[in-house]
């Protein structure tokens, strides 16, 4: 009897081995989900290219700075259930947008007059809402809100008489101009926390008056295209 009780322990024991053996493998855990909620920063780099438009100048055909920039940017998105993203960002960039206009009447070894006007965006930022939809790890948006920019004016003008210096004078302004910018744009998550995006934006700064000894009225636009990493936290 009792080799009859051992037999079949030790069968019992042997059999839930064996079912232990052909239980199925843990499901792998599934991937997170990709939301583009989160607070990031990144960096930029891109091309502007503008429209200064002043009375002075626009008798000579006026200015159009333009030029390469780099900068950096920061925001927050909120990824709702249906797949609306609302956010916010806030950017800077610095740069060399720059042209200049020099008229010469007459001629410097006699009687000549001559004037020279450059102008210079060295600093422009915006500060913008973003409303976009995720496709997955794509995000298709449209942006607007506050811009500004920092411009100088300079100007000078000679004056000769029988080929003499009578007059040579000159004077510089910067001034900061504030508008509203509007634009599109498409980012793509590389990562959970990477993205890259390309976007476009039109600003309009308004009017500016800059002292060139006497005050000059300027008007700005402002056009860019850039490229952009961000990091999401």
């Amino acid at each position: 009897m009792k080799t009859a009780i051992a037999l079949a322990i030790a069968l019992g024991l042997a059999g839930t081995a064996h079912a232990a053996d052909l239980a199925p493998a843990p499901l792998p855990a599934p991937e997170p989900i990709f939301t583009w909620t989160g607070v990031y920063i990144g960096v930029h780099g891109g091309y502007a290219w503008g429209d200064f438009k002043s009375e002075p100048t626009d008798a000579y055909g006026g200015q159009k700075p333009d030029g390469f920039f780099g900068g950096a940017q920061a925001g927050y998105n909120y990824q709702f259930s249906n797949n609306i993203v609302l956010g916010i960002e806030a950017d800077a960039s610095f740069g060399d947008q720059k042209d200049d206009i020099s008229v010469l009447l007459g001629d410097p070894a006699d009687t000549s007059f001559a004037l020279d006007y450059n102008t210079k965006i060295d600093a422009f930022g915006t500060v913008r809402a973003r409303a976009g939809y995720a496709f997955d790890r794509f995000l298709p948006y449209v942006t607007g809100g506050l811009a500004w920019a920092k411009t100088e004016f300079d100007f000078r003008r000679v004056v000769t008489a029988d080929g003499v210096v009578a007059i040579d004078n000159s004077a510089s302004d910067k001034q900061t101009s504030t508008g509203w910018t509007v634009g599109a744009g498409l980012e793509y998550a590389v990562t959970n926390n990477i993205t890259a995006k390309v976007e476009y934006l039109y600003a309009d700064l308004g009017s500016t008056d800059f002292d060139l000894g006497t005050p000059v009225s300027a008007d700005l636009t402002l056009q860019t295209v850039k490229f952009g990493l961000n990091y999401k936290f």
